[in-house]
């Protein structure tokens, strides 16, 4: 785990009210230590962002690569590994270091946005 001071300022992500990845937090996504994330989003909004050789290593059969994720109200940065699951589903693994930390519940929206080669996130109020 990396804290990051003030990266957000920096992009204002904090007032950003349109984040192009929304999901609701499933139990799975909560207690599994992993977070789904959708397809579509996976790679319609992530890929085409990441440099080739990364993209083409995480569009293979159980492909998996490492990221940055920055929650932006704890201004905390993790390396996590998203990984290409044999049904072809994408998944966030090591998840569990925000759920644990953060006590979040299933039911929370999430949002997301890549941003200079770094998946943001914030857990969405309402």
């Amino acid at each position: 785990m990396n804290y990051v001071s003030r990266f957000d300022e920096l992009l204002d992500l904090n007032a950003l009210h349109n984040w192009p990845i929304k999901k609701q937090l499933t139990p799975g996504d909560v207690k599994s230590g992993r977070l789904i994330i959708p397809v579509h989003d996976v790679e319609h909004y992530i890929m085409p962002r990441l440099p080739v050789d990364k993209s083409e290593k995480l569009s293979r059969y159980r492909g998996r690569i490492f990221i940055d994720v920055y929650d932006v109200e704890r201004e905390i940065r993790y390396n996590m590994e998203l990984v290409r699951k044999m049904n072809g589903r994408y998944s966030l693994e090591e998840w569990d270091q925000v759920t644990l930390t953060r006590n979040i519940q299933a039911g929370k929206g999430i949002g997301m946005s890549w941003v200079n080669g770094v998946l943001f996130f914030r857990i969405l109020s309402g």
